[in-house]
């Protein structure tokens, strides 16, 4: 895999480089630091839970919870898609009214990259904390691109959907009568706005030579993997 295609990949957990300070955009071990603490907030501290969060978070993540609704808002003629609105309990309904109006933005893929660009970051830390190679992260790191390729039409849809699905999981704790209001004020929030001007400010840079439809060289399965179900 040449230095533009690994560039590519590291691109996918971008807005996570956003957020930490002294993070790169292009390194794939995320940063300089000799050892990232996962622990806490992740509850990872090796190889193996590593390996679980990937498998579980990537195909069913947070994405899941606003799957339908995309897939309804993108499919109703608007007469069925009010109907459908009728028929829905009060969450449910703010919450397919928040993927019609995110979806301009994000387009069919939804929140996928949220869960695609976290898992990417995780999969750049443990390349820094030494719990994977680069050609693992490589080979786990392509599965994710082609995901993310299939879902989405451009990077800025992608990053977008990133800002969207973490709109979403800060909000999970709302109660009903809350809810559409925390997804309202969710533009304004710190993080969000951290990533969008991160990602401004870098985009020109780091997305110069990297066209979204891109085609990634995948690289074979390493042999360390060949017993990790997951493609």
């Amino acid at each position: 895999m040449d230095e533009i295609q690994q560039r590519w990949l590291c691109a996918l957990s971008a807005p996570m480089a956003a957020i930490n300070t002294g993070a790169s955009y292009d390194d794939p071990a995320f940063c300089n630091d000799r050892y990232i603490d996962l622990q806490d907030s992740w509850g990872i501290d090796d190889r193996g839970q590593l390996f679980d969060m990937l498998v579980r978070m990537t195909d069913d993540g947070h994405a899941k919870h606003l799957s339908a609704a995309y897939l309804a808002w993108q499919r109703c003629l608007p007469s069925e898609w009010q109907a459908l609105l009728d028929d829905l309990s009060p969450r449910e309904r703010i919450l397919h009214e928040f993927a019609s109006r995110t979806f301009g933005s994000c387009g069919p893929g939804g929140i996928l990259s949220w869960d695609y660009g976290r898992m990417g970051f995780l999969l750049r830390c443990a390349v820094r904390n030494q719990w994977i190679d680069l050609d693992e992260s490589n080979w786990l790191h392509s599965r994710l691109a082609l995901r993310a390729q299939f879902h989405y039409g451009s990077w800025m849809a992608y990053f977008d959907g990133f800002v969207v699905g973490r709109t979403f999981w800060s909000c999970l704790s709302a109660s009903d009568d809350e809810l559409a209001r925390e997804l309202d004020r969710q533009g304004a929030s710190a993080l969000n706005v951290r990533i969008a001007r991160g990602l401004a400010a870098n985009i020109s840079q780091f997305l110069a030579d990297l066209p979204w439809h891109m085609e990634i060289d995948l690289p074979p399965r390493p042999a360390s993997l060949k017993e990790f179900d997951w493609s």
